[in-house]
Order: C-alpha cells, then structure tokens, then sequence
C-alpha cells in the first residue's frame, strides 16, 4: 500500500489509524472483561455446586430435591454433569 501524497489524505488516513486503534483497545478491554465475569461465574457455580453437594449428603438426595423445589433426577443429573465438567476442566489445565 502506497503513501497517500495529498495532504488531505494523509489526514484522514492518519485519523482513520487512530480510529482503528481506540476501536481495538475498547475491544480488548471489553474482552478483559468478559474474562474476568467468565472466572467469577465459574466460581459462583463451583459454590453452588459444593452447596448443592452438601444439601444432598446432609439430607439425602431426595429430600434436597424437595427442599430446593426441583426433580430429584434433574438434581442428580445436575450434579453428575458439574462433577463432570470439573473433572474435564481440571484434566485440560493440567495438559
């Protein structure tokens, strides 16, 4: 790509730069963002699952299911899955 000869071009090349560089930095910010409720979502999950873990060994899977209003199959399930995307995550971190 050639330099713009014309003054006035250069202008808005050199504006059209600058544009293009706040743009980006909004973008990486916003994604820096994104990661960092990405990790306290993950961790509010890790709590609710430990918290569910808890209510189902205190009181037995189906009276948790009771208390917390939901199908005891459904909860089981739930945990089942959570237990298993930790074990993959964990398994990945450590690859």
């Amino acid at each position: 790509m050639g330099h713009p000869v014309d003054a006035g071009a250069r202008q808005r090349l050199l504006e059209a730069q600058r544009a293009e560089t706040e743009a980006l930095r909004r973008v990486e910010t916003a994604a820096g963002g994104c990661a960092i409720a990405r990790d306290r979502m993950r961790a509010a999950d890790a709590k609710l699952l430990e918290a569910q873990r808890s209510l189902v060994r205190t009181s037995g899977a189906t009276r948790a299911a009771v208390l917390l209003g939901t199908d005891e199959a459904m909860l089981r399930r739930d945990l089942r899955r959570a237990e298993q995307a930790i074990a993959t995550s964990d398994t990945s971190a450590t690859a």
